[in-house]
């Protein structure tokens, strides 16, 4: 065994274990995808261990590391592929490619280096990567296809002359250095800009790419061992670390947005909605244009609530604030306040209409969102709504006060009400 890779080795589980636990507070769909290629990054470091040219693990170990790489960058490369592309004929592509790679990677690693066996391989993946694009191009537009065959056709192309020309390292680590640099690609347009994270992952995978790519040209120049041992080790950790960062960018990310949204709906929180309101009064005050505040409660609401339980209160108020979402204009505001209450900043409201109609067209639209219908476990729910309307500057210049009218009229209705709703 090689001691010298054991502070890699443990470096690499800490890592490990921190984006395990990290995924368990934070459960996400990419991250399982990641810690699953890392682990088998992780194989490789084991085997590469054991590995000795002329050792007694030498084919095993070599076999595992090459198709560990081979694994890890097919879930890597669906693992960033899965935002941009459609999931399931992806996957299909990655699995009908594979074969052939494993073919060629395996025969490498029993130091087989018969030319015709790879041109076998070689052929089988060419034909298997120049159709298989075509059979899912329902799903993929037919330009995109013809990139992908056209890659294909370079890589497997530059695979059958290494093999021709008795080069099988290079017939092997060719694919891989294609997968890794389509992995660095890929994550570079489907990470979001702005990350550090990714700029460590793209970076890890470039390199990767090019270790694979120049790896036979190092070994057959002893000077450059040393500095390439280095490193084919620092790619490892610059994408471990880069995922770390996206999860922990992702996670403030997040805690931003909550802090300004309803956790339940995914509307404007008080918060948000008062720094929206302020603004849109400040520019209905300097555009000579009317602001209506609507300050709406559910009707029938806590009926459904104690009948039905908590968690179809919940899924109505869902359902309802997307229906109310719906019937709101672009540039308007619809927040939860809390509970069953909504309130709509609606903004840019012309003077020269005669405000009962701006009022009776607004409650219209929020009127009709609520009428809809919500079938919940079988059950069809309604509710309705009171809704208090006040309009800047008609009824008031003074922003507290236009709320609390809003309220008042709210109220005014809900008083008229069953006790019930």
């Amino acid at each position: 065994m090689n001691y010298r890779l054991t502070p890699d080795l443990a470096a690499m589980a800490a890592l490990l274990t921190i984006l395990y636990f990290l995924r368990k507070r934070h459960p996400q769909e990419r991250v399982d995808l990641w810690i699953s290629g890392l682990l088998f990054i992780f194989l490789e470091s084991i085997a590469h261990a054991f590995y000795t040219p002329k050792g007694q693990w030498h084919l095993s170990s070599h076999i595992v590391a090459l198709d560990a790489y081979l694994i890890a960058g097919g879930i890597f490369l669906w693992a960033a592929a899965k935002p941009l592309f459609p999931h399931k004929p992806t996957l299909y592509y990655l699995f009908l490619n594979a074969p052939s790679l494993l073919g060629i990677l395996t025969t490498y690693g029993l130091d087989i280096r018969t030319p015709g066996i790879y041109r076998l391989f070689i052929v089988c993946g060419l034909l298997v990567g120049a159709v298989s694009p075509f059979l899912l191009v329902r799903s993929w537009k037919l330009g995109r296809a013809w990139w992908i065959v056209a890659s294909q056709i370079c890589v497997w192309g530059s695979a059958w002359f290494f093999a021709s020309n008795g080069m099988f390292r290079d017939t092997a680590y060719i694919p891989l250095f294609a997968i890794y640099l389509a992995a660095a690609i890929v994550f570079q347009l489907s990470l979001p800009s702005k990350s550090l994270g990714k700029v460590a992952i793209v970076l890890g995978f470039t390199i990767w790419a090019l270790v694979f790519l120049f790896h036979s040209w190092v070994t057959n120049r002893p000077q450059y061992i040393d500095i390439a041992a280095q490193i084919w080790d620092m790619q490892k950790f610059l994408v471990t670390i880069g995922m770390l960062l996206v999860m922990l960018e992702h996670q403030v990310s997040s805690n931003a947005w909550y802090a300004f949204h309803d956790h339940l709906t995914g509307l404007p929180n008080r918060r948000l909605f008062e720094g929206r309101l302020e603004e849109a009064l400040r520019r209905s005050e300097r555009d000579h244009t009317r602001t209506a505040l609507l300050m709406l409660d559910l009707n029938g609401f806590k009926l459904i609530n104690d009948t039905y339980g908590h968690d179809v209160g919940d899924d109505l108020l869902q359902h309802v604030a997307h229906n109310l979402q719906a019937a709101v204009r672009g540039p308007d505001t619809l927040a939860r306040l809390g509970g069953d209450e909504f309130i709509v900043i609606v903004t840019d409201l012309p003077v020269d209409e005669p405000v009962d109609h701006i009022v009776d067209r607004c409650v219209a639209r929020l009127s009709g969102a609520l009428c809809k219908s919500v079938n919940i476990n079988g059950n069809a729910l309604t509710v309705g709504g009171s809704i208090g309307v006040a309009v800047f500057p008609d009824d008031t210049t003074d922003e507290i006060f236009l709320r609390r009218l809003a309220d008042q009229r709210m109220y005014q209705q809900k008083r008229q009400i069953p006790v019930n709703s």
